[in-house]
C-alpha cells in the first residue's frame, strides 16, 4: 500500500524571487551587448551592399534582448523602470523591422540614411530615456549601449554637372545627358572601370567631354538625400544600366574627308525609358562613383 504525501499540487510554479541589483546590473549588460556590437557594425555601414544584413543583426539582438529580460524577475526598486525599458526595447525593436522593409524596397539606401532615421525615431529616444532611468539605480557604470544619435544630415547635393569620379578625360568624345527624373548619377565605365561620373540634377542637363575612344557601358542610378560621405544617394535608389554598349570612335580629317568624332545623348525620365533600353543591376555590381 503506498503511503500518501502532501503537496499544493497541480497549481501554477511560483514567480522567481526578485534578483539583486547587482544581478541586475551584471544581467542587463549580457543583454545589450549583442546590440552593442550590432550597433557597431551599422555604425560602420557605408552603401547599400550588405546593409540589410547590418540591419537584421540589430533588428535581432534587440529581440534577443527583449527576451532575455523578459524573463526575470527584477529588484522591487527597479520594477517600474525594468517595464520601462523592457517595453522601450520592443518598440525598437518594432522600429527596426520598419527599417528593414524599407532598405529591402530600397526606401533607404545607405548606412547614414539608416542611422538618420533611427536617431530621428521615437523608438530610439523612449530607449534613451529609458536606459537612463534604469541606470540612475544601478550600482555600477551604465550599460555600454550607442544609439544613433539625432539630428543627423547626410549633406547637400553636388552641383549639376559635377564630375565625381573621373580619369583621364583626354579624347574627343562627348555624353550629354538630359535628366527629366530623380536627382541621378551617370557612370561611363570600360573594362571594369570608371572613366567619368557626373553628377546630373532633376530636370537639368549635363555633358561631359574628353571621352576618349573605346567601347562603354553606361550605367544609371537615381534617388534622392545624396550621401556624400559614400557618394549614393540615401533613399529611394535605383541602378540601371544601358543593355548597349556606347561605342566612341574619332577620325582624323584626311584630304577627302573632314574627321569626325562620337557624341552621345542619353535621355532620363521618372520612370525607367527614355532613348536607350536599360535593365536594373545589383547594387553591388554598381561602378563607384
Amino acid at each position: 500500500m503506498l503511503a500518501g504525501c502532501s503537496g499544493s499540487g497541480g497549481g501554477e510554479p511560483e514567480a522567481p524571487p526578485p534578483i539583486s541589483l547587482q544581478q541586475y546590473d551584471t544581467t542587463l549588460a549580457g543583454a545589450v551587448d549583442p546590440l552593442q556590437t550590432a550597433l557597431k557594425g551599422l555604425a560602420a555601414a557605408k552603401a547599400y551592399k550588405g546593409l540589410e544584413g547590418r540591419v537584421k543583426a540589430v533588428e535581432g539582438a534587440a529581440d534577443q534582448a527583449v527576451t532575455e529580460l523578459t524573463d526575470i524577475a527584477p529588484p522591487v526598486e527597479l520594477a517600474a523602470e525594468h517595464t520601462q525599458l523592457v517595453t522601450a526595447l520592443e518598440a525598437f525593436h518594432e522600429e527596426l523591422g520598419g527599417v528593414s522593409s524599407q532598405v529591402d524596397q530600397r526606401a533607404l539606401c545607405t548606412g547614414s540614411a539608416v542611422r538618420s532615421g533611427l536617431g530621428n525615431a521615437k523608438a530610439t529616444a523612449g530607449l534613451h530615456e529609458a536606459l537612463v532611468a534604469v541606470s540612475g539605480k544601478l550600482p555600477g557604470d551604465p550599460p555600454p549601449l550607442t544609439l544613433p544619435a539625432a539630428g543627423q544630415k547626410l549633406g547637400a547635393r553636388p552641383e549639376n554637372g559635377k564630375i565625381l569620379r573621373g580619369g583621364k578625360l583626354d579624347g574627343e568624345g562627348e555624353l550629354t545627358i538630359k535628366n527629366g527624373g530623380s536627382d541621378a548619377v551617370v557612370t561611363l565605365s570600360r573594362k571594369g572601370k570608371t572613366t567619368a561620373s557626373v553628377f546630373v540634377r532633376k530636370d537639368k542637363q549635363a555633358t561631359v567631354k574628353g571621352v576618349p575612344d573605346g567601347s562603354y557601358t553606361v550605367f544609371f542610378t537615381s534617388g534622392v538625400g545624396w550621401d556624400g560621405k559614400v557618394r549614393a544617394f540615401g533613399r529611394n535608389c535605383s541602378f540601371q544600366r544601358s543593355e548597349k554598349k556606347s561605342e566612341f570612335v574619332t577620325t582624323a580629317p584626311t584630304s577627302t574627308t573632314p574627321g569626325s568624332r562620337t557624341v552621345f545623348t542619353y535621355t532620363l525620365y521618372a520612370v525607367v525609358g527614355g532613348n536607350a533600353p536599360t535593365k536594373d543591376v545589383d547594387p553591388g555590381d554598381f561602378p563607384d562613383s
